[in-house]
């Protein structure tokens, strides 16, 4: 805490606490959904695969919503307390959920909240630094390290729970999390003074239009998960209306604006790739752990979300690493060195990866895999995610117009929900065919596919190092 009082604004220990419970509640869902959908509902692998990801590209997709809302609506105050709240509702739902159409519905809103909340909380807390401050990059690792206390708890305490009494009361800690989340925003805004990025004017229009406009979000939202069919149209439009969105912002912009708005573009391709590999973690690993991993580590019960949960922990102790570094960099150095650290990411994803692959193929092909030799590859992962997400965060505050931050930083987020749409795709590829399968079998199923990703992975990172030599070169423009 005494950095924080020493480099930081006070606040920052609201948004790190706000943004703590409100990731605890959405991975409660994030890392119990796959197992729920195929322990509980006996769906097959690939329409497990189908809803997990459509869930996770739209939670990642509304923030373009949810960013424009707030640049033009609301604020980014109103819109996190309106987030907050209907996350609130969707999880009590579905904590409740007895069907596969409630199922739906309730991931429709849990889509909404994530959306209005996400972006602006981000963007809020880059408006508590001044312009040019070096300690910026540094606030936003903290501010991700309370997020990924938060999945700790989300991948830890649920798992106990559905152990000990059923699916509907873990469901229902995501909502008392939430509930936690908007007492302590609520507290800061009130203690801190917190300001949205333009001063709100009350117009009931307005709140009517935001209302609409999320109702529209929660429906459509239903019916993609209702109907897969739509969702490849959707998330292509998605890709499309952000692209458009930067054409339109770059030709309105000074030559200078322009040529960071455009390297915010290339940060979020780059971006893309690696959450279709990310998210694996959430769907095609899990059923992974589940079918050729030993269920228990050192005598303890060690189920998929506590790889998340070591993976989370990884993340945090990076951050007290990245956090010690000097980091005394001008606008056009950082930049680089974003662009820099993201396909460093890319390569550490790769390198995960391969050690998967790896220890499908030497271990003895008729036994269990031992958690020991699986940690290794999300602790890689630990490091590769804290290259690129809080660093990609930052870089969007600082890069953006002002007048445009949310909604850059919704698009930004878009590209995790446009990875995690690709990344149902990557995972259909490790699909298990119908019927019971022995020890062996499984093992080298999931070593041709994971080796078949691999591939896909490798040729990925190449084409993002062609990405970064674009950036260096606006940057020095």
């Amino acid at each position: 805490m005494s950095v924080i009082q020493a480099n930081h604004p006070p606040s920052l220990r609201i948004f790190f606490t706000t943004e703590l419970w409100e990731r605890y509640g959405f991975y409660v869902i994030q890392t119990l959904l796959a197992l729920y959908l195929a322990l509980h509902f006996k769906w097959p692998d690939k329409q497990v695969y189908a809803l997990v990801g459509s869930f996770t590209a739209l939670t990642y997709l509304s923030p373009l919503l949810g960013g424009w809302i707030a640049d033009h609506l609301l604020g980014q105050k109103r819109t996190i307390l309106a987030g907050g709240l209907v996350l609130l509702i969707s999880y009590l739902a579905l904590s409740l959920t007895v069907s596969d159409h409630a199922l739906n519905w309730s991931l429709a809103g849990i889509a909404v909240g994530t959306g209005l909340l996400k972006p602006n909380i981000s963007a809020l807390l880059g408006n508590e630094y001044p312009s040019g401050s070096p300690h910026r990059e540094k606030g936003f690792i903290i501010f991700y390290m309370g997020l990924n206390a938060g999945i700790i708890l989300g991948t830890t305490l649920p798992g106990y729970l559905n152990q000990q009494f059923g699916w509907p009361v873990s469901f229902m800690s995501a909502a008392m999390g939430m509930v936690i989340a908007i007492a302590i925003f609520s507290f800061g805004i009130y203690r801190y003074r917190l300001q949205d990025y333009h001063p709100y004017t009350f117009q009931f229009s307005n709140i009517l239009l935001a209302a609409g406009l999320c109702f529209l979000l929660w429906l459509s939202s239903f019916f993609i998960f209702d109907y897969p069919a739509l969702a490849d149209a959707v998330f292509c439009g998605v890709a499309l209306v952000s692209v458009a969105y930067f054409v339109y912002c770059v030709k309105r912009e000074t030559a200078v604006q322009a040529r960071q708005t455009i390297v915010i573009g290339l940060l979020c391709l780059i971006s893309v790739v690696f959450w279709a590999f990310y998210f694996q973690m959430f769907m095609s690993f899990s059923l992974f752990i589940v079918r050729v991993a030993q269920p228990t580590l050192l005598g303890t019960l060690f189920p998929p979300p506590y790889y998340v949960g070591i993976q989370s922990i990884g993340t945090i102790i990076l951050g007290f690493v990245l956090m010690r570094r000097k980091n005394k960099l001008n606008q056009t150095q950082q930049g680089i060195s974003t662009g820099n650290k993201f396909v460093s990411a890319m390569v550490l994803m790769t390198l995960s990866y391969g050690l998967v692959v790896l220890i499908c193929h030497v271990t003895l092909p008729d036994s269990l895999l031992s958690p020991l030799y699986i940690i290794p590859s999300y602790l890689i992962i630990s490091l590769a995610e804290m290259l690129l997400s809080p660093v990609g965060l930052s870089a969007v505050t600082m890069l953006a117009s002002r007048k445009k931050v949310s909604t850059l930083m919704g698009i930004f987020l878009a590209s995790l929900g446009v990875g995690g749409f690709l990344s149902g795709k990557l995972a259909s590829l490790t699909a298990i065919p119908s019927g019971e399968l022995s020890i062996m079998d499984l093992k080298a199923h999931y070593a041709t596919a994971f080796s078949h990703l691999l591939s896909v992975l490798i040729i990925a990172t190449l084409m993002c190092v062609v990405l970064n030599c674009f950036i260096r070169r606006l940057m020095k423009t």
